[in-house]
């Protein structure tokens, strides 16, 4: 395939070719074993505590992260948790679908720079500042949006996991540093695409949901109509304006980055929003800040 599908077009200068750009994400690992296999598990509605604590216990580090996260303030009850059986009843299928995704891509990640950083800070945040959006909202996919909010900056975790695109990667860190702007215009001028193409080839590589891809894909658009008539679009919204909150709030964004408020009005338009909305955005970022410090966890 010389030309990208239609969903790409505009997200690819000309001077960019698609078929090596299809090629290197073809060349990328696939994602461990023991996260694929922990994923479908999840998914599979027969699966039972003691399958998953089963494909678990074959990562060491992985379990011990799992463990960790049972035990942090988001789940923590009177007792420690100290079984991987105990960490999983704790935790919740649909929690620990999104904790082992994190903890597959921060290992994805061999050197954690400044960049690397960044940009894994911004994904933790969005997560939580979605989820808290979700919740005001009263959306009946707050279970869901967490993940879609960490895997929003994939296609930037990946650039920067590898040689010959980290240091392309880092001049676009230095674009923003000395002429402002968003990552997606200062990638699409240093790099000739941006991490939202990336990230939804490489989602799609890994077999993330088609659901998942077009959040990625799409969660840099400009929202400019209140039709939020389905609730892809309106993930995709509140993914969108996570995001915005969360660089707003200095969380994950290089020196310079480019101002945010526009793309937080678009987005309460687009999401039919008709409360105070200063006082919800102030909510929502002083309640992402506070769990972002207990997120720590993800981190480490």
């Amino acid at each position: 395939m010389d030309a990208p599908p239609r969903e790409f077009h505009g997200r690819i200068s000309e001077e960019c070719n698609w078929r090596e750009i299809v090629a290197w994400v073809g060349d990328l690992p696939p994602i461990p074993q023991v996260a694929a296999q922990v994923l479908q598990i999840i998914e599979d509605p027969e699966s039972t505590a003691e399958r998953l604590t089963s494909a678990l216990s074959k990562d060491a580090a992985l379990a011990a992260r799992v463990l960790k996260i049972a035990n942090s303030a988001m789940f923590s009850r009177q007792r420690d948790i100290t079984t991987l059986n105990q960490a999983v009843m704790v935790i919740g299928f649909k929690a620990l679908k999104g904790i082992i995704v994190a903890a597959t891509l921060r290992q994805i990640n061999k050197r954690f720079g400044t960049a690397e950083k960044q940009v894994w800070e911004n994904s933790i945040a969005t997560a939580f500042a979605a989820t808290l959006i979700a919740k005001k909202l009263q959306k009946p996919f707050v279970e869901e949006i967490f993940l879609l909010g960490l895997l929003h900056s994939l296609g930037q975790i990946v650039l920067l996991a590898q040689e010959d695109t980290y240091q392309r990667f880092q001049k676009v860190i230095l674009t923003i540093k000395e002429q402002g702007g968003t990552y997606v215009k200062a990638e699409e001028s240093v790099l000739g695409f941006s991490h939202p193409l990336i990230g939804a080839l490489v989602a799609k590589k890994w077999n993330f949901s088609p659901e998942i891809c077009q959040v990625i894909l799409h969660y840099t658009d400009n929202f400019t109509a209140s039709t939020a008539s389905n609730s892809i679009e309106e993930k995709i919204a509140i993914v969108s304006l996570a995001d915005s909150i969360v660089h707003d709030a200095g969380i994950g964004s290089p020196q310079g980055y480019g101002e945010q408020q526009s793309n937080i009005k678009r987005c309460l338009a687009f999401l039919q929003f008709s409360g105070n909305s200063e006082d919800f955005i102030r909510k929502i970022r002083e309640d992402t800040l506070e769990q972002f410090e207990d997120g720590g966890m993800f981190l480490g």
